[in-house]
């Protein structure tokens, strides 16, 4: 098999494994030269750290830590940093996988990366979160930089972690160097929209391909897994058009409303309760009942493997679109489409974070910087072209976006690989 010798993370690797396998079945119709498959399978880095911190009653507590580039064929890495108890370097590994993939989908000059803390932030206080941060960077600041691997938010990071992280990078360097980290408040260099960019760019995704396939739009209904930015801002962009929220959830327990949910309320409920539990505008829901409701949309937006073999035969959803790298594993995405359902994959439905990433990564290395308005058209801009793209790519193939959207970004990589050659 192509794949036989492909590198193998120790413990457990099944987000890594799931990308092994749908890059199995991508070169099966795509062309892609054998040393470009090397590259693919192999990280370039992988690099695991221990995070001594010291805690607010004086103790110190070690942090297991990752930072995985997988390829940089078509530009310096970029990719996130999670925060969360289940950070594992295969995780990792496919994190940084996916993000190469979405980059190619997209057009972007960058590889992909990513990273992760072991950790449950909200068990920590802001000062045990903060030396954390500044720990992770303080330990990788030799691996780290705009042209090298540019670092970006993720689950259980956000604008302040993110601004923690540069204030190290620039205090350990002495220099001001804002294009090393993206993802930060608006004051360090940040982009407009940023925490908006990923929903935003799913919902621009779904309308165009209803729109393209005569799928419903106005009315339709869709149910949300995930409330953190991507699932708040889905919220928030499908009502915009038109769209029917009726069900959302986080890790404990969600809200359904088949009239639709008041998102403007469920959100301030969310902001100052933490959880949706009690929410007067619906009744309480389970994530599982919520994957199984019969609707046009679900938007899994949480974690990766959302939608499994145990549970699949039980989604109802017209359309599944991933909002989360790896919602859907595998043998999954096999039962839907067995059961009539359609699959936007996550290279495609949820780059926007990644577009607004690379318009900060852009105006900090100009020090030029965008206006609202510019934002927005650009983000809309490189969703039309790359989803037209995809369109383009998949339509030999059956109209498998998967398929698509895969070949697509293994044939962009395949040729920088061409160009660039094996050095030395």
């Amino acid at each position: 098999m192509p794949l036989r010798n492909a590198y193998r993370p120790p413990g457990e690797a099944g987000l890594w494994e799931s990308f092994l396998r749908r890059l199995e079945a991508t070169i099966r119709v795509a062309q892609i030269h054998p040393a470009t498959i090397q590259y693919l399978t192999h990280p370039k880095r992988v690099v695991g750290v221990s995070l001594p911190v010291v805690m607010d009653d004086g103790s110190v507590r070690n942090f297991t830590a990752y930072r995985v580039i997988h390829n940089i064929a078509r530009g310096p890495a970029l990719g996130g940093v999670r925060y969360h108890p289940e950070v594992s370097l295969g995780q990792t590994c496919g994190m940084a996988a996916w993000m190469t993939l979405k980059a190619a989908v997209y057009g972007l000059p960058f590889g992909g990366s990513a990273g992760g803390v072991a950790v449950e932030p909200g068990k920590l206080s802001r000062r045990e979160l903060e030396r954390l941060s500044r720990r992770y960077v303080t330990e990788l600041i030799e691996l780290l930089g705009p042209d090298e691997d540019v670092l970006a938010p993720d689950v259980g990071t956000d604008q302040t972690i993110m601004a923690w992280f540069q204030d190290t990078f620039t205090m350990t360097r002495g220099q001001t160097i804002l294009s090393a980290v993206t993802g930060k408040p608006l004051p360090l260099g940040g982009v407009s929209l940023r925490d908006e960019g990923g929903g935003q760019g799913l919902v621009y995704v779904l309308a165009d391909l209803a729109r393209a396939n005569g799928w419903p739009l106005e009315g339709a209904t869709v149910a949300i897994q995930g409330f953190g930015q991507m699932g708040g801002a889905v919220a928030r962009y499908a009502l915009k058009e038109g769209l029917k929220v009726v069900a959302v959830s986080t890790s404990r327990g969600g809200v359904y409303n088949p009239e639709g949910l008041d998102v403007a309320a469920l959100e301030a409920y969310y902001q100052k309760w933490g959880h949706l539990a009690g929410f007067p505008g619906g009744r309480p829901i389970a994530n599982l009942e919520l994957l199984s409701l019969k609707v046009d949309y679900l938007v899994p937006a949480a974690l990766e493997g959302a939608i499994n073999e145990q549970n699949a035969r039980q989604v109802q959803a017209r359309v599944v679109v991933e909002g989360a790298n790896g919602a859907v594993t595998p043998e999954a995405e096999y039962l839907l489409r067995l059961n009539g359902a359609e699959v936007v994959p996550d290279v495609l439905a949820n780059g926007g974070g990644l577009v607004l990433s690379y318009l900060e990564w852009v105006q900090d290395l100009s020090m030029l910087f965008f206006e609202e308005g510019e934002v927005q058209q650009r983000l809309r801009q490189f969703v039309h072209q790359s989803l037209q793209a995809v369109l383009e790519r998949a339509r030999p193939l059956g109209g498998d976006l998967r398929v698509g959207a895969y070949a697509l970004a293994l044939e962009r990589i395949n040729e920088a690989t061409r160009l660039r050659g094996v050095y030395p």
